[in-house]
């Protein structure tokens, strides 16, 4: 069965590969291992990747040599065929070679579902809605610089865990400040543009923790520095730029930054010690630990998917993927209490 050309640059994403399918594609190489099957010969196992997912894939009949070639990260033209195996789909290698086309990047990392002009335009009402001559100069000079908010627009958030996607540090960045906004609010007490400021603020340096154009990756900077030593930097290259900026107020916002993870063993230097510093660390880990959650529940393509996933390596327990969705809830058959719960051990979370 080939795979329709949809006239793109890839003929075919992993998402839309099914079982039976020919393939002949440039796909991203994310893990390899070399290995010795049952009747002594040897076989390349790989896994492949592209912007909507990744897949295993197995070139028999290998050798040293032939895995010599092979390096992580690199792109390659794959001639193979698409089969089942043990309930998930895998790629049976006839041949592969290192991808002679100029490949874009943007189709083999995963890239935030918002549109990025939206969420700037979102953004720049929370800067004009700030009153605070320091805090509005603030900001203004930080996202002003056209290459910085490029930068910042299209980073990831993180290399695995929360919005790991071209796009998430400006998603998340907007929704934890969103989210202050409202706790602001509720509370007349809580400093709001000292808030959204952090919040807008807290993982700026994440810009040069990480590398983005094959796959995500830590830079030397994120090795040796890491976000929160990197945005206290440029926060403060920021402010050596603004005359007569408090020198106290540089203090509070320098500790939003540096406190923002909540405890020393998750990469603070700091715990929060104001109130602002308390409702980012929260709203941060909150946002963080929604999206996780969301991303967790998605069903995958081959997947059967039940009511709850497999057990979460970062929540350490399964996770319920909610309520089935009916176009008509009032017609709906009422879901019994047994079929939500069969395939859940309750002691399995012990």
């Amino acid at each position: 069965m080939p795979v329709e050309n949809k006239g793109r640059m890839k003929n075919c994403y992993i998402s839309e590969l099914c079982e039976g399918a020919r393939i002949d594609d440039v796909f991203l190489v994310t893990s390899k291992s070399l290995a010795e099957a049952r009747n002594g010969s040897m076989y390349i196992r790989l896994q492949l990747s592209d912007r909507t997912g990744a897949i295993d894939a197995f070139k028999w009949d290998a050798s040293d040599d032939l895995y010599g070639k092979l390096k992580r990260d690199d792109f390659i033209q794959v001639r193979g065929a698409v089969r089942g195996y043990n309930g998930k789909l895998q790629i049976d290698i006839d041949s592969f070679r290192a991808s002679s086309v100029k490949v874009d990047a943007a189709d083999f990392l995963p890239r935030c579902a918002r549109d990025v002009d939206e969420m700037l335009a979102e953004m720049r009402l929370l800067i004009d809605a700030t009153q605070h001559p320091q805090l509005r100069a603030l900001l203004e000079s930080i996202f002003k610089d056209k290459d910085f908010l490029t930068k910042f627009s299209n980073a990831p958030a993180a290399m695995k865990i929360h919005h790991a996607y071209i796009g998430g540090l400006l998603e998340h960045s907007l929704t934890v400040a969103k989210m202050c906004e409202a706790i602001c609010a509720q509370y007349p007490g809580v400093e709001r543009d000292l808030l959204v400021t952090g919040a807008l603020l807290h993982d700026i340096g994440k810009t040069d923790e990480f590398s983005w154009n094959a796959s995500i990756k830590y830079t030397d900077s994120g090795h040796f520095l890491g976000h929160i030593v990197s945005g206290t930097m440029m926060l403060d290259r920021a402010i050596e730029n603004i005359p007569g900026f408090d020198p106290l107020l540089k203090l509070v916002i320098e500790h939003l930054i540096v406190s923002h993870h909540g405890q020393k063993e998750y990469g603070s230097p700091k715990r929060p010690k104001s109130l602002e510093g308390v409702i980012l660390h929260f709203v941060d880990d909150l946002d963080a630990k929604i999206n996780t959650f969301t991303g967790a529940v998605k069903p995958k393509p081959e997947e059967d998917a039940g009511h709850w996933t497999e057990r979460h390596w970062v929540f350490d327990r399964p996770l319920f993927r909610g309520l089935p969705q009916q176009l008509n809830p009032a017609e709906a058959a009422p879901v019994s209490l047994e079929s939500l719960f069969s395939e859940y051990d309750p002691f399995e979370d012990d």
